[in-house]
């Protein structure tokens, strides 16, 4: 070989050794790209979800907190917009909205037809009542009504002494060693060797779990009235009158609410400072709510106070009910002995109204939604058996069709697949009302009635002890139960705590019947 084929040869090395370091160079390069557009697009699916999570905490923080469909969710108006239920067609004819206030006749004799009248009549006496021309007396010719007004008088306090007389008899009987003695009966009051009567208790319940008022505010109302009483002494007062006189009935309501076929359940969180459990009080603690149905003919609405969220609880609370439960998609709720979960449609539905107003596809899948609480609002007059043939031919065909929709919505990690997952986890769930005229479409009851608690939690902010929250949750049993059976909660309360004292239910428990919201008795005195 010669000079010349030998560099040539050396020539092409440096060459191929050249290209294949270019070569390598390049696919370092494209290596390098490919990561970077991974990296970019992972940071663009994070933008897109950080930018969603910002348009749903600032619809929570400044937009308006009802989940009926407006023109547009996502606009954050000071001024209401016109609620529609579902987007109006183009052959749809619009009436013009006005906003002019109807004067309503009769409103202020309405308002007012309980109240007692305190008639003040202005007449005229004297010089007044005579008349310019002749000088003689004005004879009344007849009277008419100026104007109307409420007067407030503001509640007072007054001491009532109970004062036992003794009587001896003069009998000279020598086989008797003393005289006979006897004394008159005092009843007995709800809190013994304290000055807090039924009426002080009942306003204190009234003030704090049905006004909201804690009671480091009632103390100052209660200096105002001229009794001096700490807040420790009120919150003393709530515990003591609620483990004395409100449990027996409490525990009486579980054990109704057990024998009942269709349930609401949910829970709240709550905070408890000194827990048994050893764990710190920022530890959230719950309050469980399981209720009647609507259409029953003695509602019950019972809280029950725990620790702990696990299932535990759940299962305690309904040890022996069999029927139906209408709860949201917690795991708790999932697999319980003899019970049959019924999923909420409004919990469904919330899930696609706090996804980002861009995705047209949660949109749609929010007129499903309305379309089909629609329809049931059109079912909400009649029978159990007649809506369930309803529903089999109006809401059933919607709901398959709502599935196959979501079915075919192809997205990445965000709120729009998690509404789409609980939808598709909770189906079975969902679909249950329709075997059952009596299941509701939502655990809506449920939620109102926890709303109370919400309310006092916002104002009390926690409980000391545990005791204290279990007083709390038999209040809110007791109170909640009279309203919904249509007692004045103020009068129930005073013959609770004016007549439990003096009977004998310990040993007859039957007795307890007769205390109950819906028993004769009681809906006769506190209507």
């Amino acid at each position: 070989m010669n000079t010349f084929e030998s560099k040539l040869i050396e020539e092409n090395q440096k060459l191929l050794k050249k290209l294949d370091q270019q070569a390598q160079l390049l696919a370092q390069k494209e290596e390098k790209i490919n990561k970077l557009q991974l990296k970019m697009m992972e940071q663009t699916d994070k933008i897109d979800t950080l930018i969603e999570q910002v348009e749903f905490l600032s619809k929570k923080l400044f937009g308006s907190s009802s989940e009926k469909t407006k023109v547009d969710p996502g606009q954050l108006t000071l001024f209401g917009d016109p609620v529609l239920e579902e987007p109006l067609t183009k052959d749809e004819p619009t009436e013009e909205i006005t906003y002019r206030r109807r004067k309503t006749s009769g409103r202020k004799a309405e308002l007012t037809k309980d109240l007692p009248i305190e008639e003040v009549h202005c007449e005229l006496h004297g010089e007044d009542c005579t008349c310019d021309h002749c000088g003689q007396a004005m004879k009344p010719m007849g009277k008419k009504v100026v104007r109307e007004e409420v007067c407030f008088v503001p509640a007072r306090l007054y001491k009532k002494v109970y004062i036992s007389h003794a009587y001896e008899c003069d009998c000279h009987d020598p086989n008797l060693e003393a005289k006979s003695i006897r004394c008159a009966e005092v009843p007995k009051g709800p809190i013994q060797r304290s000055l807090a009567g039924p009426t002080t208790l009942a306003w204190l319940f009234h003030q704090k779990f049905e006004l909201g008022l804690p009671t480091y505010r009632q103390e100052k109302e209660w200096s105002s009235y001229g009794l001096e009483v700490s807040r420790k002494t009120l919150s003393n007062w709530i515990i003591r009158a609620s483990f004395d006189w409100l449990e027996p009935l409490y525990k009486l309501f579980l054990d109704k609410l057990r024998q009942q076929e269709v349930l609401h359940a949910d829970e709240t969180y709550y905070q408890i400072l000194n827990r048994s459990d050893g764990k710190p009080a920022t530890s959230e603690a719950r309050i469980w709510l399981i209720r009647t149905i609507k259409d029953v003919s003695h509602p019950i609405v019972f809280y029950h106070a725990d620790l702990t969220r696990a299932k535990s609880v759940i299962l305690e609370l309904l040890r022996s009910f069999k029927g139906w439960l209408h709860c949201d998609g917690y795991i708790a709720y999932k697999d319980l002995p003899n019970v049959t979960t019924v999923g909420c449609w409004a919990h469904a539905r919330r899930k696609f109204q706090e996804v980002s107003t861009e995705h047209g596809k949660a949109k749609q899948a929010v007129h499903f939604c309305n379309q089909i609480f629609r329809l049931e609002r059109e079912l909400i007059h009649l029978s159990p058996e007649e809506r369930q043939i309803q529903r089999e031919s109006k809401i059933r065909p919607i709901i398959e069709s709502f599935y196959q929709f979501i079915e075919g919505i192809r997205t990445v990690k965000g709120k729009l697949q998690t509404a789409i997952v609980y939808a598709q986890n909770q189906r079975r769930a969902l679909t249950e009302f329709l075997s059952n005229g009596r299941l509701e479409i939502s655990n809506n009851l449920a939620e109102q009635a926890i709303r109370p608690v919400v309310v006092g939690r916002k104002n009390y902010l926690f409980s000391t002890s545990v005791k204290g929250a279990q007083a709390n949750a038999m209040a809110y049993t007791l109170i909640e139960t009279a309203k919904a059976n249509g007692l004045n909660v103020y009068c129930y309360l005073t013959y609770l705590f004016e007549k439990l004292p003096n009977c004998e239910f310990l040993v007859n428990p039957q007795l307890l019947e007769d205390f109950l919201p819906w028993s004769k008795i009681i809906q006769e005195n506190c209507k």
